[in-house]
């Protein structure tokens, strides 16, 4: 009940103004009295018009030499720790982001101006969370006043960072998330990194109520196209960007094998993805998370870690009946084996198991290297699947899982679908996923790359050049199939989306495709439904 009063008072008090008309009312009445048209201090104005005092915060260059030096603006677009003013008024709000030395003057507002409650403080931290607009409500203020005069779960506790000669600490938080809810969110995040450099090991604390969250890393030019601040499902970064890292709320660490690290080059930007259920019935959530990476200088690496997911899109799972998927992920465009290190998979509630093999080179099952029973922490079979929640992954260590990827593996998952509704791919927990993925260095040269063949697998179909800007060739090679078979080429976006559908005359066929820069997959299949093949293009322009 006193969620609802609080949240009902909040909304009459403030539907009517953009949220950074609230955040210049707060800078009115507490901060005005020194930054003025008369006093000037810190040659900042905060008693002129909200276009005029939106102008002189927003991007805008501190004066102060010490914050201009740490690269501060007044206020930095998604980025409180980057904005001087957030940290001028933050005052222990957050631990990690008060004035940092002398040269950065008092903190804000000095006496008699009546301090800024942490309600105040939240508000104006939330708003540059959201990039800081000048119209637009974007921030629930119900949430953040409840949070504040009420309670609520506050997920983890400060995380201390390493050292800078060691690496650097990114604090996403907090992201308030209502009683009995779910949200998931992306921010782009600029490292902003002095040079390229390599990691070799990322510790996370995460809020125990996290879905998961993921790291992923823009391909190169594709960020600039996402706006700074967070950002709802509806704008992923799905096809601009390849995942980093995952995290599930069990894992802390990844220490990555002697010789090999992530590389970082120095333009790189993150997109971080969360996903939070709060699964209490009253009280607001405060979540938060934290992760360090530890670098060390370029060239120390022998060997890069990337990262590879093959989800299925089409699932689905009809209710009150137990539905078992089986999927091939291969690659005919690679020319090296894969040396896989982590393996994981992924379903939401209904899953029961999921399986992973490796495929034969005549396309069948061969003998299986993950099971979805597992407990890999303590390598020991639980006798059950902890459905609802990434399964903690397998490290393949002394050696790494070799893979030949033209020959591949092949994914199982089971589910039983106890509600009344039919279960199709999605990124909520109340929908379901299929996913597998894992984390590799690049092996020994495959032999006779580019001649090997395999019967109905995405190795059938080639698309050259891939990477490709506009122009490419489609070429499905498989003897099964007449000349004259009527072929369909489908192409999904990273959400499932079909955005181009041709129906092919010729099994190698000149197509020219107008899609944005990123990844897809694609599914060819054969008119009576006897040949299917999947697999992903990128387009690169």
């Amino acid at each position: 009940m006193g969620f609802l009063l609080v949240a009902n008072f909040i909304s009459i008090e403030t539907k009517a103004q953009s949220t950074y008309q609230q955040v210049y009312n707060i800078f009115q009445a507490k901060c005005s009295g020194c930054h003025n048209t008369a006093t000037y201090s810190g040659q900042l104005k905060l008693d002129g018009s909200p276009s005029a005092v939106y102008t002189s915060i927003v991007g805008h260059n501190p004066v102060n030499p010490a914050a201009l030096a740490k690269g501060d603006k007044r206020i930095s677009p998604g980025y409180p720790h980057r904005s001087f003013l957030m940290r001028k008024i933050n005052i222990g709000l957050d631990a990690d982001n008060d004035i940092s030395q002398p040269q950065e003057g008092a903190v804000m507002p000095n006496s008699p101006n009546p301090p800024l409650s942490d309600y105040e403080k939240e508000l104006i931290r939330q708003w540059i969370l959201h990039g800081a607009p000048q119209t637009g409500l974007v921030v629930d203020t119900a949430l953040i006043n409840t949070y504040y005069t009420v309670g609520g779960i506050n997920s983890v506790p400060n995380a201390l960072a390493p050292p800078t000669s060691n690496g650097f600490q990114v604090h996403l938080g907090k992201i308030f998330v209502a009683p009995n809810s779910e949200t998931e969110i992306f921010i782009k995040t600029d490292p902003k990194l002095a040079d390229t450099t390599e990691v070799y090991q990322i510790d996370i604390a995460q809020s125990s109520q996290s879905h998961h969250f993921v790291i992923y890393k823009y391909y190169n030019g594709q960020a600039a196209a996402f706006p700074d601040g967070l950002r709802d499902t509806s704008q992923t970064s799905h096809g601009s960007a390849d995942i980093l890292a995952a995290f599930a709320p069990q894992t802390t660490t990844h220490v990555l094998p002697p010789t090999t690290a992530y590389q970082l080059q120095k333009t790189a930007v993150f997109d971080l993805n969360y996903h939070i259920v709060n699964s209490d019935p009253t009280k607001v959530l405060a979540a938060e998370v934290y992760f360090n990476m530890y670098t060390q200088p370029k060239g120390t690496a022998q060997k890069f870690m990337y990262s590879r997911f093959f989800p299925d899109l089409d699932i689905v799972l009809p209710p009150g009946d137990t539905t078992v998927v089986t999927q091939t992920a291969t690659d005919s465009s690679e020319t090296n084996m894969w040396e896989i290190w982590i393996m994981y998979t992924h379903t939401h509630k209904y899953g029961l198991d999921y399986d992973v093999y490796k495929r034969n080179p005549n396309g069948t099952m061969g003998p299986q290297v993950y099971e979805g029973f597992m407990d890999w922490t303590y390598n020991f079979n639980q006798g059950y699947y902890a459905t609802g929640v990434e399964a903690t992954e397998e490290h393949f260590t002394n050696p790494f899982l070799e893979i030949n990827p033209y020959e591949g593996l092949i994914h199982q998952a089971k589910w039983y679908v106890s509600g009344p509704d039919t279960m199709y791919f999605g990124l909520t927990s109340q929908q379901e996923m299929m996913v597998m993925g894992f984390q590799y260095t690049y092996g020994p040269p495959i032999a006779s790359v580019g001649m090997q063949k395999f019967d109905n697998t995405a190795s059938d179909v080639k698309f050259y050049p891939n990477p490709f800007s506009e122009n490419t060739t489609i070429n499905v090679d498989n003897k099964a199939l007449a000349n004259n078979t009527e072929l369909h080429l489908q192409i999904f976006d990273m959400l499932g989306n079909l955005v181009y559908s041709q129906q092919l005359n010729a099994k190698k066929e000149r197509l020219h495709l107008t899609l944005s820069d990123g990844a897809y997959f694609y599914k060819v299949n054969d008119d009576k439904n006897t040949f299917t093949a999947t697999g992903k293009i990128m387009v690169a322009k």
